[in-house]
């Protein structure tokens, strides 16, 4: 009988993620936590307020960064800030965005129709100064392979893989039908990169595949051991 290892999903070396940062660029990152999503509106929010009030209680002084914000505007109610803000409970806290645009799209194609140039360089550097500062929690927009910058590069390509030795990468998706191979494509792309926990947030609609729903957490432990998993209810749940 085969033990748990040899179940494991091994990927190869090829990674998905393009980088625009040359070796010579290269620079490690102050220690930050970086939460990607396999797709637009999974819980990466829910996953971002429980990672900010996790770090509230260890008396470390945490704040907040959604580089860039599709579909609405940050002072919005139910915008990723807002909403993230209310969630931690952490009133006092540097909750911030930088790009923010109208349309409910990805920032690579919101960004040009609204005539703006998106700046890597903008970008890395806030995250540097803000990680400085603060016990930072990053959030992504959309997938992890959703568009961000011209020629359809994702959030990732901000850096080269050795550049977050220090950061924690949080990967957020869904225990229902359908997750499996979303996340098993997502950790592909993300091969460079060491996830450092596997978070499943229960959407808050009525589930119609409950079997799927109650078998995927162990079948992503048995094929992902060395992975922590994490479950958890979305708010309006």
């Amino acid at each position: 009988m085969s033990d748990q290892s040899d179940s494991a999903v091994h990927f190869p070396s090829s990674g998905g993620i393009k980088t625009s940062f040359t070796e010579e660029k290269r620079e490690i990152f102050p220690e930050f936590d970086l939460v990607l999503g396999t797709d637009t509106q999974v819980g990466k929010t829910v996953v971002s307020a429980i990672l900010l009030r996790e770090l509230a209680s260890e008396k470390r002084t945490p704040a907040y960064l959604k580089p860039v914000l599709t579909g609405g505007r940050g002072e919005d109610s139910g915008s990723d800030p807002s909403r993230c803000r209310e969630m931690s409970g952490l009133s006092d806290s540097p909750f911030e965005w930088m790009f923010e645009f109208p349309d409910p799209i990805d920032p690579m194609t919101a960004a040009t129709r609204s005539g703006v140039s998106i700046d890597p360089g903008v970008i890395r550097r806030k995250i540097r100064s803000l990680a400085l500062q603060h016990a930072l929690v990053v959030e992504g927009a959309g997938g992890v392979l959703s568009p961000f910058f011209p020629g359809g590069k994702g959030f990732l390509s901000l850096f080269a893989p050795g550049e977050l030795s220090r950061c924690k990468v949080h990967l957020v998706s869904h225990p229902h039908l359908g997750c499996l191979s979303q996340i098993l494509c997502a950790l592909r792309a993300m091969e460079p990169f060491s996830v450092s926990c596997l978070h499943l947030v229960h959407r808050p609609v009525m589930d119609e595949w409950p079997l799927a729903t109650s078998l995927n957490p162990e079948t992503l432990r048995n094929l992902l051991p060395l992975i922590p998993l994490r479950l958890h209810k979305s708010p309006s749940s």
